[in-house]
């Protein structure tokens, strides 16, 4: 991969390329730096900007990050806010980290910006951690400590060590190479700044020293292969608190080789001095023994401190680790289900406006159909009392021939002038059922199509059926008509309840064969309404044929062809019974006839006979 010069930061880079936090496509989690280092730089941006143009601004600066970071994470689950940027538990990406490096130096104006947030990055942590080890022991410490920033995302070298001087070393992995892309330089440059901002500040952070100086051996921005310096620190200066005890140690002796002298004259000075010396040579290897006991104490409780604070930090870190994970997934989620909904709603608008041109070309269709049926209805009138007129007259004409009115007839003469009769009666009858059905079905005319007023449903019942007597007799059917007294009286049209009887009696008579039977029955109902039913030992109705029975120009299959009509008179009947608030419904079996049913409202209770 060509690298860019140092000049070319990652923010031309456009969004970002791997995920900030949570953890990778693999399920790995993502821990190359801790939030530790990125609240440094969320605080001082904060800290140095509030300093320069006011608090206010300094809040602002921060919200400008943010926004200008969430502008760069492709993936809406990942955005962040100012309190979850301070948040020193959570785990990012070190591409994520760069990103904020240049954003804070570009927001700050700032070009030495990481060098001064450099100084923040000793936690509280680190700094009790390190509190009880020289400053020596802790450059030696380096990858223990640096580990408390990034973690397995930096690899840590460490060469000659001495009192005042350290050399250190730091190689970035090849997974955060990988996040630096072509930016390397640039991201190492940044980087190491603030790292060597960071040691120098050690002495002064942890043991109140002056700061170290640091001199740079290596730089990958500068293509070496790790990054190298040399840091140099101040000697601590020598503790002399043990000389007062020293001088009080040489007045005892000397008072002790005094009395010596004086009480055992005869004493040689060196007897003198060994005697003074032993007890004081035996108390400082008893105090030296118990010292050295009690340091050895001290940093067996120090090491044991150590390791449950790095316990609980670590147990800390992952407990945050998983929370930003399920934090992310939570966003995730709740995202599928705002575009979820988005789509939804879309598609209910889109549904909705489908319905509305639906609805306004149906709309526009029942229009078309209702003005249609206008016309047709008409048509149906005009032609029907065109028909009727001529029909008329060529049936008054055959009459005159076959009443001998023009001269004799030939038997065939006669016989063809008969069946032109009863064609001409035929198609007259068509042609008034045409009539009454535009009549009824006519909007204008429907209401004022009945005349009604109190009947004896029963009265008429009985006078239809023996209408149809001499018909029965010649086809050898038996008519007849069964019903209680008294019956309720009902309103209706006469002349319209007629020809409904007339109807369904007609066709019961005409579908039942010889032998057959037809009864009529009429009874009173709970619901103040009179039935009657129609019934025929007859061919019978299909079951896919029985709710087509009332439907214009329906024809049966299975109806003899001599008894095949118009098919108007089942949907005329069925009009005119809902013309007077009724129902009509039947009942049928192949083979064994079929049974029509009609209701209508009572208007006057049953008069109960007198006793």
């Amino acid at each position: 991969m060509m690298l860019l010069s140092r000049d070319h930061c990652i923010l031309e880079k456009g969004p970002m390329e791997f995920r900030p936090f949570g953890a990778n496509l693999d399920g790995t989690k993502i821990r190359d730096v801790s939030g530790t280092t990125v609240r440094a730089n969320v605080d001082y941006l904060e800290e140095s900007v509030g300093r320069a143009r006011g608090e206010a601004a300094g809040v602002r600066a921060v919200e400008q990050l943010v926004a200008l970071l969430n502008e760069r994470i492709p993936d809406p689950a990942h955005h962040v806010t100012p309190a979850f940027l301070k948040n020193v538990w959570n785990s990012y990406s070190y591409e994520f980290l760069m990103f904020i490096k240049e954003l804070c130096k570009d927001l700050s104006g700032d070009p030495h910006f990481q060098f001064h947030v450099g100084k923040k990055f000793i936690s509280p942590l680190i700094q009790t951690l390190g509190r009880p080890f020289s400053v020596p022991q802790i450059y030696k410490m380096f990858a223990y400590f640096g580990d408390k920033f990034v973690k397995g995302s930096v690899e840590y070298g460490i060469g000659a060590v001495t009192d005042q001087s350290a050399i250190l070393r730091v190689k970035f992995t090849d997974h955060v190479y990988r996040q630096f892309g072509a930016y390397r330089k640039a991201c190492a440059a940044l980087s190491c700044e603030a790292m060597k901002s960071a040691l120098t500040s050690v002495p002064w952070h942890i043991h109140r020293l002056p700061d170290a100086t640091v001199t740079d051996l290596s730089c990958i921005a500068n293509g070496d292969e790790y990054c190298e310096w040399e840091l140099r620190w101040s000697r601590p200066p020598r503790q002399y608190a043990f000389w007062p005890a020293i001088a009080l140690v040489a007045g005892i002796g000397i008072v002790l080789l005094v009395a010596l002298a004086i009480r055992y004259p005869t004493i040689s000075p060196a007897e003198a001095v060994t005697i003074v010396l032993l007890p004081a040579l035996a108390a400082g290897a008893a105090l030296r023994w118990a010292m050295r006991r009690e340091a050895r104490t001290r940093e067996t409780l120090i090491q044991e401190q150590m390791e449950g604070v790095e316990a609980r930090h670590e147990e800390l870190r992952e407990s945050y680790l998983d929370q930003e994970q399920t934090t992310v997934e939570l966003r995730r989620k709740i995202r599928e289900v705002e575009e979820l909904n988005v789509n939804l709603e879309h598609k209910v608008r889109e549904r909705t406006t489908d319905l509305q041109r639906l609805n306004q070309e149906l709309k526009a269709a029942n229009g078309q159909l209702q003005e249609l049926d206008r016309l047709k209805s008409a048509f149906v009138s005009i032609v029907s009392h065109e028909l009727r007129t001529p029909m008329t007259s060529i049936k008054g004409y055959v009459e005159n021939i076959l009443d001998g009115l023009a001269g004799g007839l030939t038997d065939t003469q006669s016989y063809y002038l008969t069946r032109v009769k009863l064609n001409t009666e035929r198609l007259t009858r068509m042609v008034n059922d045409l009539l009454d059905l535009s009549r009824i079905e006519d909007p204008d005319t429907r209401h004022d199509y009945l005349r009604p007023m109190p009947m004896s449903i029963g009265d008429l019942t009985s006078e239809v059926v023996e209408s149809f007597q001499p018909m029965a007799r010649q086809r050898s059917i038996t008519v007849t008509a069964d019903h209680p007294a008294p019956l309720p009286l009902i309103r209706g049209d006469r002349d319209k309840l007629h020809q409904i009887l007339t109807n369904l009696i007609g066709n019961a008579v005409k579908f039942t064969p010889a032998g057959g039977k037809v009864m009529v029955e009429t009874t009173a109902r709970v619901d103040d309404s009179v039935q009657i039913c129609v019934s025929d030992t007859g061919c019978g109705i299909p079951p896919h044929e029985r709710d087509k029975v009332f439907d214009k120009f329906f024809r049966g299959v299975a109806i003899p062809e001599e008894a095949r009509g118009a098919g108007l008179g089942l949907a005329i009947t069925k009009s005119l019974v809902e013309l007077h608030g009724g129902l009509i419904w039947l009942d049928s079996t192949p083979g064994k006839g079929s049974r029509f049913f009609f209701s209508l409202p009572v208007t006057q209770p049953v008069t109960q006979p007198s006793r």
